[in-house]
């Protein structure tokens, strides 16, 4: 090997440690992407987290709707049935209509019967004036008959003690009494006429005390013949109608169920742990797994104080009871939130319907006031 050779070797050994720098620092770059990408893992998962608890959601809920159950208040058979099952029907809308033969005849009796006192009303009252007079004279004459059967008892009196003197005869005595006796008659018949003359003018105020009872009867009469006739008492749509024309129905029996349309909300199930980060008032967005494209908007309206526990041995009336998902485990119970759609479409909500549910929070409005 010559001299000049051995000489440039020195040159290529710089290069050859650029190279083996730049394979050192690869490992060291991926360690810290790799650690970039854990840290950056951990932040977005924290957030996620933190999202989730303070805007809760949950697929555990169900749209609902008021329902209740469409009754007569008279009894009878249905002779005309408007109604279709699952027809919607505006408020107002006759739904079906009860036999009101019945109704009508009562209708037409009462009628008639306040029509025969009123007529016995106009009669009595021709009749008041004279009947006033009968009793005037009635009371003049058992005024006149009393005096002079008192008038008889003191000339009685004035003889009775002159008979044993002999200044008066046991025929003059006995002519007094007889007389007294005679004038005591004539009063009781004059208070006998008196009491028939105030009867005859007391019965046009009992006529008149009849009427208001009489008038009464009839607008029952009238209200129950209106009832017969089963109206829809708001916008909604008919629900579970089995029956057909010639049903007999009953006073307070349920016919079929008729379901509020005209305000849906939903009952969504949070765990206990996220119900502290709901309020009434804060705003939801609702998905239907019916129709996921649409998103509903809905207002948080109360969040329940209680559930049925599946602890208890005893079923307390009236409290909701909400399933959990595992027996074996101990797990969070959750409890209903009662959620006011805004912008309900009547034709998509349906009763039972599942719904996917989550807690924006409060508005801008809501947190000014």
């Amino acid at each position: 090997m010559s001299a000049s050779q051995t000489t440039r070797k020195p040159d290529f050994e710089p290069k050859r440690a650029k190279g083996s720098v730049s394979k050192k620092l690869k490992p060291l770059f991926g360690v810290t992407v790799a650690i970039g990408i854990l840290v950056l893992a951990f932040v977005l998962s924290l957030a996620a987290w933190h999202f989730n608890e303070e805007h809760p959601r949950t697929d555990d809920a169900v749209a609902r709707a008021n329902v209740i159950g469409i009754a007569p208040r008279v009894s009878g058979p249905i002779v005309k049935l408007y109604a279709r099952d699952n027809q919607f029907v505006k408020s107002g809308d006759l739904l079906f209509e009860i036999d009101p033969a019945d109704f009508q005849l009562s209708v037409d009796r009462a009628k008639a019967a306040l029509a025969s006192l009123d007529q016995q009303i106009e009669v009595a009252k021709t009749q008041d004036a004279q009947l006033k007079f009968q009793v005037k004279a009635a009371e003049a004459a058992v005024k006149q008959a009393s005096a002079e059967r008192d008038q008889a008892a003191d000339s009685l009196h004035r003889l009775e003690p002159l008979l044993p003197k002999a200044y008066a005869t046991q025929e003059q005595v006995d002519e007094a009494r007889t007389k007294l006796s005679a004038l005591e008659s004539e009063v009781a018949q004059a208070n006998e006429k008196l009491n028939q003359a105030r009867v005859a003018v007391s019965s046009l105020a009992t006529l008149q005390a009849q009427r208001p009872g009489s008038v009464a009867t009839l607008g029952t009469a009238e209200l129950e013949l209106s009832y017969t006739r089963v109206s829809a008492p708001f916008d909604g749509q008919v629900v579970g109608l089995n029956i057909s024309e010639g049903y007999y129905a009953h006073v307070g029996v349920e016919v079929f169920g008729f379901l509020d349309s005209r305000k849906w909300y939903v009952l969504a199930n949070f765990r206990e742990r996220e119900l502290k980060s709901i309020r009434p008032g804060m705003t939801a967005e609702v998905y239907l797994l019916s129709n996921p494209e649409r998103r509903f908007e809905g207002t948080v309206e109360g969040i329940s104080p209680a559930v049925q526990s599946q602890d208890d041995n005893v079923e307390v009336k009236g409290l909701p009871f909400v399933k959990r998902d595992l027996n074996w485990v101990r797990i969070a119970q959750r409890f209903p939130v009662r959620i006011t759609i805004e912008n309900a479409d009547p034709s998509i909500f349906r009763m039972g319907t599942t719904a996917v549910t989550t807690i924006k929070g409060f508005t801008r409005a809501a947190d000014r006031n």
